[in-house]
């Protein structure tokens, strides 16, 4: 008896940081207007679309000419998100804050480090 009460709350356990981990990341998934003001004109605004399939994050910046960049990397953990977009050969570090539906932070591109701010879509 004792060892299936044991199991039972290591299988609880187990749930409830599924349903943790799985929660955390709904507050990023969906479709963002990115803007970095400083960055140059053909990137200054964009879309970031953020997917998840089976826990695993994905992502997609669209540019305003249309040009669709993969991102190589997406975690997202305690309100924190980075992201490393490839352009033009250069891997480019993207991270913020998620604060009400916003996220505000920096890119480090060759150009420096550049100011980042997303809205999310309704």
């Amino acid at each position: 008896m004792k060892r299936k009460l044991f199991l039972l709350l290591i299988l609880s356990i187990v749930g409830l940081t599924q349903i943790t981990f799985a929660s955390d990341n709904r507050n990023v998934l969906g479709t963002w207007n990115v803007e970095v003001a400083d960055a140059p004109a053909e990137f200054v605004k964009s879309s970031l679309t953020v997917t998840e399939e089976k826990g695993v994050l994905s992502a997609k910046v669209i540019f305003e000419d249309g040009q669709e960049l993969k991102v190589s990397d997406i975690q997202f953990s305690k309100d924190i998100v980075n992201l490393v977009v490839t352009i033009d050969g250069s891997d480019i570090r993207i991270s913020g804050k998620l604060e009400n539906s916003k996220i505000t932070g920096k890119v480090e591109s060759p150009n420096g480090v550049l100011g980042l701010v997303a809205v999310k879509k309704v």
